[in-house]
């Protein structure tokens, strides 16, 4: 199987911010802002590996799954890792003996947790309570509901280290940095900011730098040396029926020509997650040099191992992307997320795109299908030496 690179840096590659991060006492309440790219997950994990060296007792908590996975490999044997949702629920339960209570079922048959009886069962036990020396190294703190730290508060956590960015808010349940400020009581200025981007190519953070929505409280990372000349990144226009296959035979070539890259098609919905894993694992293989590649998928209740350290090709929906990284980010299908597009805050739909694109290192790919998206237009970039427009026939 081809190898990708994917391990943590060493302390020697760390940038004067990253080190002054890293460096926060073991104790207290520290909050890290910065863009994509800028190292936060990175920062998080080598939180994490110093909290393990030293035998504390520490969590490493992320959003989703796949990112849990993710960060599981990148650290290596040992994370004491889980998804925030999961570990509160079973925090919240041994702490006051009772089950954190839930929401109706919604959709996709997930229960979130009903804050307001959260609060008022914490409110009902002893005041004395003991403080919990738990470490807390909580990664995409962003997407983390304000009820989630006011909640740990009040039971008595203390010790937090937060990595966010409240740009990349694509959650119903979300936190913006002012609110992370407000509930873990950390003044502004101590607050640490991060500002160079280490993943993505300039051709990939010029056209991610379009969807920042120019909120000063999270400032995009700066542009990265323009380096080699990279691929300017594509949208293509092709007809739904007649050309889909020639969609899914593109990919298949791309991922055969470099098989130790790893592929990330990020899809707006689940039938759109379904349709291309389905046409990908039976595309012919004839013409490749190399065998089909690994072809996986992952979605809320079907969580197979991904290997993060192997090239192929993983299809997710746009909610898994968070904090994960592609060599090549191929945007499925993007005319569908219109149905979540408001003219009255189109800075909803341009965060997911900023989020989207910059899960790409090297290079971005978008499909629309052609005569639909004019509302998604609206957001894209003009200029073809950012996005380059062509049709597939």
């Amino acid at each position: 199987m081809a190898r990708r690179e994917f391990e943590l840096p060493g302390i020697q590659d760390l940038s004067k911010e990253q080190e002054a991060a890293l460096a926060c006492a073991g104790e207290g309440r520290h909050l890290i802002i910065g863009g994509p790219g800028t190292g936060k997950s990175v920062l998080s994990l080598l939180r994490g590996r110093r909290h393990h060296q030293e035998g504390d007792d520490y969590r490493f908590l992320v959003f989703n799954h796949l990112l849990n996975e993710a960060s599981g490999q990148l650290f290596g044997v040992g994370l004491r890792k889980a998804t925030w949702h999961r570990w509160f629920r079973k925090t919240f339960q041994e702490i006051t003996g009772s089950p954190a209570p839930k929401l109706a079922e919604n959709q996709s048959g997930f229960q979130d947790i009903d804050w307001n009886e959260v609060a008022d069962l914490i409110d009902k036990l002893p005041l004395d309570l003991k403080p919990r020396q738990t470490f807390l190294v909580i990664d995409e703190g962003q997407d983390m509901p304000r009820q989630f730290y006011t909640s740990l508060v009040k039971l008595g956590f203390e010790n937090f280290f937060v990595v966010a960015d409240q740009n990349q808010r694509i959650t119903e349940g979300n936190s913006s940095r002012a609110d992370i400020e407000a509930c873990l009581d950390i003044e502004m200025n101590d607050v640490i900011v991060l500002k160079k981007n280490f993943r993505n190519s300039y051709p990939v953070a010029r056209l991610a730098r379009e969807f920042d929505t120019g909120d000063p409280a999270s400032p995009p990372p700066a542009l990265p040396d323009r380096g080699n000349k990279s691929d300017v990144p594509r949208l293509y226009f092709y007809d739904a029926e007649r050309d889909f296959d020639i969609v899914v035979q593109g990919i298949i070539k791309r991922a055969d020509r470099e098989p130790h890259k790893l592929i990330g098609v990020i899809t707006p919905n689940n039938d759109v997650r379904e349709r291309y894993f389905d046409t990908l694992q039976s595309a012919d293989d004839s013409n490749l040099d190399n065998p089909l590649p690994p072809i996986k998928t992952s979605y809320w209740n079907h969580r197979p191992e991904i290997a993060f350290d192997e090239g192929g090709i993983l299809v997710i929906n746009a909610q898994s992307c968070k904090g994960l990284e592609f060599d090549t980010a191929i945007l499925a299908d993007i005319d569908e997320h219109e149905r979540y597009f408001s003219h009255d805050d189109p800075d909803t739909i341009k965060r997911l795109f900023y989020v989207m694109v910059a899960r790409a290192k090297e290079q971005v790919f978008m499909f629309m299908k052609r005569g639909r998206g004019r509302a998604i237009e609206t957001i894209l970039p003009t200029d073809d030496n950012v996005l380059r427009r062509e049709e597939l026939r």
